[in-house]
């Protein structure tokens, strides 16, 4: 019986299975003239889009997945435009640069963007400067969207431990590199201070030329608006940043002059196959995805990480493959491992002798991530990218007074005088930190070497602009370190350049890492659910303690990492 029930219950998931690949594999029916409704909110992953089952099982969403939608509405003549409902977006400046230039592809089509506004007591300053590129911003009558103006965030830990009896060493290169000073200090040294004013500024800068430009004001206008803050829906109207307040049926309403437009849901669309549009059945660009903090070994399941392993596999697996005429390495990344992104490196290098290297940059791509960026043979960034941090940083608990607090005795028996480098229950000795600074120049020296050799420039000249110090895209390219402003589609486009494909729009995005058995992606769709589960209020901690809660789950030694970055919004 046992054995009936058994082949029972896997004929029944076999049919449910396919009913629901016929189901996304057949396009919907469009009535001419509708509009695609997109809800915008929320975080979008920079993982690789996932597979089938994925998407039936309705895991997180994907920036690849939201630029890839955009893009076939460009070309969807059943469409007459897009609405877009802007709730608070997790992500960041780079990531609300590629939305707002998706957005203006579609305008560029001769199809009509309308943004509405929905948040809820939250800053809006990245939401306000998206939807500043529609043809018609609306303001929801019942939201509170804050135009107060921009704050970047640090977070301090060095008052945390003498409260619980540890002692953390901290040595760092250089003076900007700030995930030592959010390790082991308690206040902004003067060069964290000077370096986030500057980021502040160019951010600053960014938003108001964009949002002023699109909505034919003056910068001292907006700049006013700033100043002073509104959070009325009425107050947006009057101030030139949204056409009216209306509600989403009254949107539908208009744009269908009384009579609501017909709408096609995100979900449906998703549907729509590239190649149906005459776009993506042309050459194939492989796009490998790198996201999280860089470590040795696999990419973790379940969640954003970069194992070396995992990407220098990816790598030599497009660069292999005949069918794929060049590579662009999409980064989001505060680094990680010296050693990891070492191994990174010398794989990108390496494909990159048999076909063109482009690597892309999200929302940040600092530290070990711009080491591995610097092997590409052109860097593509943002303008708000977080980009640089070329430095190191050390750091080790002496947790022995906690453990005696506890009752805990420890004691060790060695052979050879640095044999406890690393044991938790006790101080760097005078020789140790000898040993620790020459390790810490050597991991330096070799940062430098790389990027000098990937940027064609010498040694000298990459640190001048290193130290530790984080730049956005905007100031990268002004010094060096990126080649271009733009987003993934730019990337693609260089990439096609580059391999001499004339029609970027033909081409075929391959994603790699390559998607895993169907144990795994179930293993996967299991975390995020989980994650998704978290009250709004502790999720909202997590992003609050941002990079600093990341430096925690680092192990004690040298790191190239520029966790701790600033959260700007």
């Amino acid at each position: 019986m046992m054995k009936l029930f058994r082949w029972t219950l896997r004929l029944v998931s076999l049919v449910l299975l396919a009913s629901a690949a016929w189901y996304w594999l057949h396009g919907p029916t469009i009535t001419p003239g509708s509009y695609l409704v997109m809800d915008l909110g929320g975080r979008l992953s920079e993982a690789r889009p996932g597979g089938l089952l994925e998407r039936v099982m309705q895991r997180g969403r994907t920036m690849s997945a939201l630029t890839d939608t955009l893009r076939k509405v460009r070309y969807d003549g059943r469409l007459a435009g897009v609405i877009v409902r802007i709730d608070k977006l997790d992500g960041g400046w780079a990531q609300a640069h590629e939305i707002r230039n998706a957005l203006s592809l579609v305008k560029t089509r001769g199809k009509r963007v309308v943004a509405e506004i929905e948040l809820e007591m939250e800053p809006a300053n990245k939401e306000i400067y998206i939807a500043s590129v529609a043809d018609e911003v609306y303001v929801a009558p019942a939201s509170a969207p804050l135009l107060t103006g921009l704050q970047a965030h640090a977070m301090f830990l060095g008052g945390v431990w003498p409260k619980i009896d540890v002692t953390m060493q901290v040595e760092k290169i250089r003076e900007y590199k700030s995930a030592g000073d959010e390790i082991g200090g308690e206040a902004m040294t003067p060069a964290h201070r000077e370096m986030l004013d500057s980021i502040l500024d160019d951010i600053h800068t960014q938003l108001v030329q964009t949002v002023s430009a699109a909505r034919n004001l003056s910068a001292a206008e907006f700049e006013q608006t700033l100043r002073q803050g509104i959070t009325r829906p009425i107050e947006f109207v009057k101030a030139g940043i949204a056409n009216a307040v209306r509600g989403h049926i009254e949107v539908r309403e208009r744009l269908g002059d009384g009579t609501s437009v017909t709408i096609v849901s995100e979900q449906d669309y998703e549907r729509v196959s590239q190649s149906s549009l005459g776009i993506g059945d042309g050459p194939v660009i492989a796009v490998v995805h790198a996201s999280g903090a860089v470590t040795t070994g696999k990419n973790p399941r379940g969640g954003d990480g970069i194992g070396s392993r995992t990407i220098s596999k990816a790598l030599e697996s497009a660069a292999n493959n005949s069918d794929v005429s060049a590579i662009v390495v999409r980064i989001n990344s505060p680094g990680g491992s010296p050693a990891a992104s070492d191994e990174i490196w010398l794989a990108m290098r390496g494909a990159a002798q048999k076909k063109p290297v482009i690597a892309s940059l999200g929302d940040v791509a600092a530290s070990g991530g711009y080491y591995f960026a610097s092997a590409a043979d052109r860097i593509v960034a943002a303008p708000g990218t977080l980009t640089g941090s070329i430095g190191v940083v050390f750091f080790k608990p002496d947790v022995a007074a906690l453990l005696t607090r506890m009752g805990i005795h420890t004691e060790a028996l060695r052979r050879g005088d640095l044999s406890g480098l690393f044991d938790l229950d006790k101080s760097l000795s005078e020789q140790e930190l000898v040993l620790v600074r020459s390790q810490l120049d050597d991991v330096y020296r070799l940062f430098l070497e790389r990027v000098a050799a990937g940027r064609k420039k010498t040694p000298e000249e990459i640190d001048r602009v290193g130290g530790g110090r984080v730049w956005t895209g905007h100031q990268a390219f002004e010094r060096g370190l990126v080649d271009e402003l733009g987003t993934l589609d730019d990337a693609v486009q260089a990439a096609a350049n580059a391999a001499g494909i004339h029609d970027a729009d033909k081409v075929t995005l391959s994603h790699y890492p390559r998607a895993e058995g169907m144990a795994a992606q179930l293993e996967q769709i299991g975390a995020g659910v989980a994650m998704s589960m978290l009250p709004e209020s502790a999720a909202r901690i997590v992003e609050q303690l941002g990079g600093s809660a990341q430096l925690l789950t680092l192990k004690p030694g040298v790191q190239a990492v520029a966790n701790g970055l600033p959260v700007v919004e």
